[in-house]
């Protein structure tokens, strides 16, 4: 299988202070074609040192895409080092170059001189017009291979890799991808559930990656052979299964809680206000969703006339879903409590975590021991936590 690479540029993705989110995506893009992406770069702004991998990649690989490295600045040389990779001369476009100061010249500028660099390209590339952008991409056709530069702030270059992918040509595969996603299980419980089934790897994959609404499984593959392995997937996994593909813990919730006529309340803790927020990023979530109130300190707790005392455990779990579900007049309350660290609480390690549900059925709570490695994080997992029990529930 032909193989493709692909490269992002800048002295920012080194150093954290953008995070490098575009040569994932543009990987993702290429899985319906019989291309196998092997490597993806980060390169700093280094002239030598990334005309050295593009020359690299454009040697082994039968498509090179760049992301990043088209501004009008010094240190935006990803021009010059694929003209000094492939061995051509840059040449300015006198076209473009009015384009560009026409462009100025509609917002009310004189285009910068620094600006001139944008309207140049080699004699082998042509133009990828940016529609929310000053920097044109470039695609390169050569030797039967094809190289796409393209900027990279991700609202510029998804439109232009949009219209450009279609047209490279590249040949297809029959692709697809399927996410079952899970809570309550680890990855390694996980690998063991699946048994042989995580470990083919002929006309489908699988593979599993934590994130804070739990694990996902994903599959990916020839068509018939993704149907036949989820379904032998969702059998073993069983009630651990919350969703699939586009879901999101959030939505699904208010989703059941909409179709049984259900309201809802929360109270929370050691959350700080992350389960709230999780149920009101989803649009329309106020049919459903009546609010929440916060007790972090146990002074706070004591003020609601719950216990100051033993508050990271299953009782204080259930009477903070109660008293959530009381004030509110909700149907289901629901509360969280637990320790988030840096240090125990209560003689409970960092992790623990008690949620509590109160609804028609009565009140009851579920104990967990949450991996993370930050505050943040514990936090994110724990209301994900409240809600896929929730949800369980619910079902």
């Amino acid at each position: 299988m032909s193989l493709a690479e692909i490269i992002g540029v800048g002295d920012e993705l080194l150093y954290g202070e953008t995070v490098d989110t575009n040569t994932a995506e543009i990987a993702a893009s290429l899985r319906p074609y019989a291309l196998e992406v092997r490597r993806t770069l980060r390169v700093a702004d280094h002239l030598e040192t990334l005309a050295l991998e593009v020359r690299r990649a454009w040697e082994g690989a039968r498509l090179v895409v760049l992301s990043g490295g088209l501004g009008p600045t010094p240190d935006d040389i990803t021009r010059e080092a694929v003209a000094q990779a492939l061995g051509e001369e840059l040449e300015i476009d006198l076209e473009v170059l009015a384009q560009l100061e026409a462009l100025f010249a509609q917002r009310g500028w004189q285009m910068p001189e620094a600006n001139r660099k944008q309207a140049m390209r080699i004699p082998s590339a042509r133009w990828i017009p940016n529609p929310r952008g000053t920097a044109p991409g470039w695609w390169v056709r050569r030797d039967g291979k094809d190289l796409v530069a393209l900027p990279g702030p991700p609202a510029e270059w998804r439109p232009m890799w949009a219209e450009t992918l279609p047209q490279l040509g590249l040949p297809p595969r029959p692709y697809k991808q399927a996410t079952l996603k899970t809570f309550g299980l680890g990855e390694s419980r996980i690998v063991e559930l699946l048994g042989e089934l995580f470990q083919r790897n002929g006309e489908a994959q699988v593979g599993t990656y934590a994130h804070a609404d739990g694990v996902a499984v994903v599959v990916r593959g020839e068509p018939e052979a993704v149907e036949r392995l989820v379904d032998a997937l969702r059998s073993r996994l069983g009630g651990a299964v919350w969703g699939e593909d586009g879901d999101s813990l959030p939505a699904l919730t208010l989703e059941q809680l909409q179709a049984r006529g259900a309201t809802l309340a929360t109270l929370e803790s050691v959350t700080g206000g992350a389960l709230s927020a999780l149920l009101t990023s989803v649009s329309g979530a106020s049919r459903v969703y009546l609010g929440g109130l916060m007790a972090y300190h146990p002074q706070a707790k004591a003020h609601l006339g719950l216990p100051a005392e033993g508050t990271v455990s299953a009782a204080t779990a259930e009477a903070m879903a109660a008293l959530a579900q009381e004030r509110f007049g909700a149907t289901y309350g629901l509360a969280t409590t637990g320790v988030a660290g840096p240090e125990e609480l209560e003689g409970q390690p960092v992790g623990t975590l008690y949620v509590g549900l109160a609804g028609p059925e009565g009140v009851r709570s579920r104990h967990y021991r949450l991996p993370g490695a930050s505050r943040e994080v514990l936090r994110q997992r724990a209301a994900h936590a409240a809600l896929a029990f929730l949800l369980g529930e619910l079902r």
